[in-house]
């Protein structure tokens, strides 16, 4: 079984290739309806930041980070803390 760590990764290189052939589909599609080369890139860059954004957020959605264990020991007081509680 993989690490947690392991899929986080896999799971963000399928968002980004996604998105980038999402986004190279938005941009030839646009380029192909006619609108100009600075209008299809506009297009795609849209697009492959509009699916990127949303693969992430489900991304950690369904692979939240690992939980974060609390300190065994409870920390001493600070110094300043510690002489006033002696006086």
């Amino acid at each position: 079984m993989p690490s947690r760590q392991t899929v986080r990764i896999i799971a963000v290189v399928i968002v980004v290739l996604l998105a980038v052939v999402i986004g190279l589909g938005a941009g030839i599609v646009t380029a192909a309806l006619g609108a100009s080369a600075l209008v299809a890139v506009g297009a795609g860059g849209g697009a492959f930041i509009a699916i990127a954004t949303l693969g992430m957020i489900i991304v950690v959605y369904l692979v939240p980070p690992a939980q974060v264990s609390a300190p065994a020991a409870p920390l001493p007081p600070p110094p300043s803390q510690a002489t006033a509680a002696s006086s």
